[in-house]
C-alpha cells in the first residue's frame, strides 16, 4: 500500500481528549495543532449527538492539500486517521477498526485520559503495524 497516514489520534470517546498521538516525521500539522485539532474533533461529535443526527465518521477537505479525517468509533475510545484525500477511504477506516481492536486489547475498556503516559507504550504497536502494512513512512 503505497497510502501514507499523516496523524493518528486514539481519543477518550466520552471527552474527546487524546489519550496517544502518533504521527509522520514529515506531516504538516504542528503538534500544536492537534489540540485545535482534538477540539474541533469533539464539537462536530456534541453538535452531531445534540442534533440526533448520528456520529460523524468523515471530514473531507478538497485541494492540493486536501485530506480526509476518518473517525472510527469504538467505545471507548475514537481512533481519528488523517489521511491524503485521494486515500481509500473504506481501506483506512479497516485500518482503524484493527488500531482500536489491538489498543483495547492491550489496555482494556477502562481508559483513563488523565493519566496518558501509559498509552505510549502503544507506540512499537503502531510502529509494528505501520511497517507490517506500508503506511508509514
Amino acid at each position: 500500500m503505497s497510502d501514507l497516514l499523516d496523524i493518528l489520534l486514539i481519543q477518550q470517546d466520552k471527552t474527546g481528549l487524546n489519550l496517544l498521538e502518533y504521527r509522520q516525521k514529515n506531516t504538516k500539522l504542528k503538534t500544536e495543532h492537534s489540540d485545535i485539532f482534538s477540539g474541533f474533533l469533539k464539537a462536530i461529535q456534541n453538535i452531531s449527538k445534540e442534533l440526533d443526527i448520528g456520529f460523524p465518521v468523515l471530514i473531507s477537505t478538497e485541494g492540493v492539500k486536501g485530506h480526509n479525517c476518518i473517525i472510527v468509533h469504538n467505545p471507548p475510545v475514537n481512533i481519528i486517521l488523517l489521511v491524503d484525500h485521494d486515500d481509500p477511504i473504506d481501506l483506512w477506516r479497516e485500518q482503524g477498526k484493527e488500531i482500536a481492536g489491538r489498543f483495547l486489547e492491550q489496555f482494556g475498556s477502562l481508559v483513563n485520559a488523565y493519566d496518558v503516559s501509559k498509552y505510549m507504550e502503544f507506540i512499537p504497536v503502531l510502529k509494528e503495524m505501520c511497517q507490517f502494512h506500508g503506511y508509514c513512512e
